[in-house]
């Protein structure tokens, strides 16, 4: 992966400068950089613009931003974009430069590169920051709001920016309130933006492991006389309310516990317990070691497994291959 910054606007560095941020100079700073990316790639096959879309960032910081942009450079070989990326910084002005991020896919002569801009703002610059990223988005392709961390929880200055976007992106990991941050996410549907929730990616290889044994008819519904969803920390966390959730939409006359336990912060496990007369194999209980490791007891089997990468790149891949409605998920949000 190869970052290539072009001049800043304002400046010849690459480095993000103070000045009047204008949307007409931005675009003309990116036909600049494609010509001279062009140029410098024109011996070795020359350079693919691509773009299926446009990735709006909210970083809180400059390590921040940096670990998005990394990110970003992992998810443009699936989903190549125009990355709009808005550091928040304590300067007094807004500022902005231009870069792009390139790859040489395995056996190719022709780099493919996809565009980004980043902007330098405060929280409370937030509304002149829409007005900015309105005529930045690629034309007639969705644009996407990806708010990481906490932050866009509890800060109003968000509000100016949930309404630019097609789907709004966020991580409700890492909030202290599982209801407060479920609370805020509804509110949002209720306003009709589109929303997704990394807490609720990173249940899926769990759901679809629960999803098969039943599929494979190890397990039937009315097996099933009670569910216990373990999670450790203070309080439940919005994974353990969503699995939870999801347990109960599935089997709506199953009694659903929350069951704190000793381990790392999060979902643990969870455990369907069966009838003794329904004839099943015993209970099914699904313990999580780590991020990493799921271990599946009863039904007949015994087994260790690895789960799919849950890094923050792998999270954004699947989220960004839905970008409609996930019906599933707006029910277990109801």
């Amino acid at each position: 992966m190869k970052c290539w910054p072009a001049s800043a606007i304002g400046g010849a560095t690459g480095d993000i400068m103070p000045l009047a941020v204008d949307p007409e100079s931005i675009l003309a700073e990116l036909e600049q950089l494609w010509a001279d990316l062009d140029s410098q790639s024109a011996a070795k096959g020359g350079v693919l613009r691509a773009c299926s879309m446009t990735l709006a960032v909210v970083a809180r910081d400059e390590e921040d931003a940096s670990q998005a942009r990394r990110t970003i450079g992992v998810i443009m070989h699936d989903q190549p974009c125009r990355a709009l990326v808005v550091k928040m910084h304590d300067g007094a002005e807004l500022a902005a430069r231009v870069f792009a991020e390139c790859w040489m896919p395995f056996g190719a002569q022709r780099q493919i590169c996809s565009e980004g801009v980043e902007i330098a703002a405060l929280p409370d610059q937030f509304a002149e920051v829409a007005r900015v990223l309105t005529p930045l988005r690629a034309p007639d392709l969705p644009l996407v709001l990806w708010c990481r961390g906490p932050i866009a929880f509890s800060l109003r200055a968000f509000d100016h920016l949930f309404p630019l976007a097609d789907k709004v992106i966020l991580d409700s990991t890492a909030l202290s309130s599982a209801p407060s941050a479920l609370a805020f996410l509804r509110l949002l549907r209720s306003r009709g933006h589109l929303v997704a929730d990394l807490a609720w990616t990173r249940l899926t290889a769990c759901r679809q492991i629960l999803a098969h044994l039943f599929q494979e008819r190890r397990l039937t519904p009315s097996a099933i006389k009670s569910a216990r969803v373990a999670y450790s920390g203070p309080a439940p966390c919005t994974g353990a309310l969503y699995f939870a959730s999801w347990i109960r939409l599935a089997l709506p006359s199953v009694p659903i516990r929350l069951e704190a336990v000793e381990g790392d912060p999060g979902l643990r496990g969870v455990t369907l317990l069966v009838d003794p007369k329904s004839g099943q194999e015993g209970d099914l209980a699904l313990t999580l070691s780590g991020s990493s490791q799921i271990e599946v007891r009863g039904c007949g089997r015994r087994r260790r497994s690895s789960l799919p990468p849950s890094d923050e790149a792998a999270l954004m891949r699947e989220e960004l291959k839905i970008l409609g409605r996930d019906p599933v998920f707006e029910r277990v949000l109801e």
